[in-house]
């Protein structure tokens, strides 16, 4: 990871460095940009979801169930 305050550092890398330090864990170098990409990813479907709950929670129903 990178570490805290390098120029490299987004707000989206400030956050993730937050986020996996503070339940302590590390990303590997070479699966960082993986991860950056499914952590947008997820926080892009949060808002979707928090937006739309019913529709988009009904929709997306069959995926996460059996």
């Amino acid at each position: 990871m990178n570490p805290p305050g390098t120029d490299a550092d987004t707000p989206v890398d400030t956050y993730m460095n937050y986020l996996f330090d503070s339940m302590g864990l590390s990303v590997r170098e070479e699966w960082r940009a993986e991860v950056k990409h499914y952590f947008m990813l997820s926080a892009r479907m949060a808002k979707v979801l928090e937006a739309h709950p019913v529709d988009m929670t009904e929709d997306l129903a069959p995926v996460f169930r059996p």
